[in-house]
């Protein structure tokens, strides 16, 4: 086995709204992940879960509670952005891979401009879109919303978690879903070989453009 696994960070970000520019996070959610040998085959293996509600400085607009079922009440007692984006980056760790559904165009620009916003530094980690892997790797899929990928490869015992709709557009739970499935992907796509640290980015940019967050 190789000495130095991929680690990934499978996250989600609850907000105000569709803007980064104008709109704030309310809700950070994680999931830790790398691959290794479990029973004489490589398997996906968890490593932790963040998740943390964000108090913004505007009202949640009704139409974004309907999405992401967080309240102005929820957010009250919360900690801001200021305090919970560290704690987030610090749970990512300085050489992980970010990974998130639909992540180049909405979590990456929201996270980025949400470290700039707190006057706090984004490190320059690399962002996998698993959007853009699914619609590579899963061409005879007719839908890639997050949940219906899922549903596909839980129907065919490829991943492991209760699917609960009810639950879905919290951010940790997105999360564990999002893990799972992109966990999947990868081990069907990418050889036990690139699986490594020094081998993966090049292996996954072949899947589909990979971009850094930063600033």
């Amino acid at each position: 086995m190789f000495a130095l696994p991929t680690t990934l960070v499978a996250f989600d970000l609850e907000t105000t709204g569709l803007s980064p520019a104008n709109d704030e996070i309310i809700e950070i959610g994680a999931v830790k992940f790398c691959f290794q040998k479990v029973g004489g085959r490589m398997d996906i293996v968890f490593k932790g879960e963040y998740q943390s509600l964000v108090k913004p400085d505007r009202h949640i607009p009704e139409e974004a509670s309907r999405v992401n079922h967080i309240t102005d009440d929820m957010v009250e007692n919360a900690p801001v952005a200021r305090e919970v984006l560290p704690a987030f980056l610090r749970f990512c760790g300085q050489s992980s891979m970010l990974v998130a559904h639909n992540g180049h165009s909405f979590d990456a620009p929201f996270l980025k401009e949400a470290c700039r916003k707190a006057g706090i530094s984004a490190p320059r980690l690399p962002v996998l879109d698993s959007l853009k892997i699914a619609r590579n790797i899963m061409r005879e899929s007719g839908s890639f919303k997050l949940s219906d990928i899922a549903q596909r490869l839980a129907a065919s015992g490829e991943i492991k978690l209760k699917l609960e709709h009810g639950d879905l557009h919290r951010a940790l739970y997105d999360c564990q879903v999002l893990a799972q499935v992109m966990g999947r992907m990868i081990l069907k796509a990418i050889p036990e070989k690139d699986l490594s640290l020094d081998r993966f980015l090049k292996a996954a940019e072949k899947l589909a453009p990979v971009v850094m967050l930063e600033g």
